[in-house]
């Protein structure tokens, strides 16, 4: 038995994850606790391992409280968590939890690609929720909706994670074509006449070719940064049905109309996780619900932003 309850278990994650960004908004609320940027009012009160869990926790369900209805999920990146140890994945949990009760899809930003049965792992952890071992079912707690993978292992690092996906109607972001400036050392690489991302995704389409929900969607997306002018028309192409996460508005300086080619006719081929932009407003503040309010002006700023394009 699982943790906590999921949605309908026969239902397609692209056809769920779009039909909650037709009811709101393209905007993913991505939650990365920086305790560098964070108002005192959200800090630690000591350097203990609880008050650590705490502030992690606070700031996280803070800023979806205040986003409330504006978006369809959240990104959760979990290094922010993973770097304060246990009491950091134990927040990340709870969290994970908290935004599930909230109606939100869950994207959890790991990025993990290994060998295969490490990535299976990974994969059982993540999206299954659970390791059966003979008679015994070993829970996790850090299970969630979807889990960005790095392909870069090659395509038997990848299929566990597509596998476990497709058996449990999980989702999938591969990383294609990243926003950072240092991805073009890699991904930009002549492969056979183009660059390495195009075989990447080519590989993605035929992986999640089966996938392929009524909203005319794999449930297996592609990282595309909103920084790739490029690259964009010619990625579209080679993916014409995968659902792209296009990161990099706000704070890298992302080009909004690259997410309306994305999106392409039926507006529905991209959603924008925003992080910065949203959880660390430039309004000062020095109490939660003033934060909150902060975060939540931000967020309608970028949901208008995002929905006019």
């Amino acid at each position: 038995m699982r943790l906590y309850p999921r949605y309908n278990v026969g239902m397609n994650f692209a056809d769920h994850l779009l039909s909650k960004v037709s009811k709101s908004s393209p905007v993913v609320l991505g939650i990365d606790p920086n305790f560098s940027l964070m108002p005192s009012c959200l800090l630690p009160t000591s350097t203990s391992a609880g008050s650590v869990e705490d502030a992690l926790v606070l700031f996280s369900k803070t800023v979806i409280d205040a986003c409330q209805g504006l978006v369809p999920a959240v990104k959760l990146q979990s290094a922010y968590f993973e770097q304060f140890g246990t009491s950091g994945v134990r927040a990340l949990a709870t969290v994970l939890r908290y935004a599930n009760e909230q109606g939100l899809v869950t994207i959890l930003d790991v990025k993990r690609g290994d060998i295969g049965s490490t990535s299976l792992a990974y994969a059982l952890g993540y999206l299954q929720g659970y390791t059966q071992v003979g008679t015994h079912k070993y829970v996790s707690d850090l299970e969630s909706d979807c889990v960005t993978i790095n392909p870069f292992l090659g395509e038997d690092s990848v299929v566990p994670f597509v596998e476990t996906a497709k058996a449990n109607n999980k989702g999938l972001f591969i990383l294609v074509k990243t926003s950072n400036p240092g991805s073009s050392l890699v991904m930009d690489v002549d492969c056979d006449g183009a660059p390495i991302s195009h075989t990447l995704g080519r590989m993605l389409d035929d992986l999640g070719r089966d996938t392929i929900g009524d909203c005319g969607y794999s449930s297996m997306g592609a990282v595309v940064g909103a920084t790739a002018v490029e690259e964009l028309n010619a990625l579209r192409r080679v993916m014409p049905n995968t659902l792209f996460l296009m990161p990099g508005i706000g704070a890298q300086g992302g080009s909004v109309d690259l997410v309306k080619q994305a999106a392409q006719e039926d507006g529905l081929g991209a959603i924008v996780p925003i992080s910065r932009g949203i959880t660390y407003p430039k309004t000062k503040t020095t109490t939660v619900d003033a934060y909150q309010d902060a975060v939540r002006d931000a967020a309608v700023g970028f949901v208008q932003l995002i929905k006019e394009a």
